[in-house]
């Protein structure tokens, strides 16, 4: 399951980034993940249920937006809906379909707690 990986990376980069605006916590972390990429949701939701633990991100909320997949063709310009079993040849003229999105996963949003209050020396 490559999902525990992506999930590894994505906490390391939200930790990165809560730890440079010296935040206590990260609350919420906002994906986008295309159809089109090879990576389940639910798998996805499960490996960041167990790789938060420990981390800044212990007690934050996993938002998933699922892209849907946009299919283009450059010679006719058809526009047609993805079928299963896959296929990206243009059924109106034969060429092969572009992909105009559902191949993304990219972080949308790290929501983080606020800064710590700022220590002042006593003399």
């Amino acid at each position: 399951m490559h999902e525990i990986s992506i999930i590894e990376s994505i906490l390391e980069v939200a930790e990165e980034k809560a730890r440079e605006a010296n935040s206590r916590s990260i609350t919420a972390i906002k994906l986008q993940l295309g159809e089109f990429t090879a990576i389940a949701r639910e798998a996805l939701e499960f490996a960041f249920e167990v790789a938060r633990l420990g981390t800044l991100a212990e007690h934050a909320r996993l938002e998933v937006e699922v892209v849907p997949m946009i299919l283009h063709c450059v010679v006719c310009n058809a526009e047609p809906q993805p079928a299963r079993p896959m296929s990206l040849i243009c059924c109106q003229c034969g060429f092969p379909l572009q992909i105009i999105s559902g191949k993304e996963l990219q972080i949308e949003f790290i929501e983080i707690e606020e800064r710590y209050p700022a220590i002042t020396a006593v003399a």
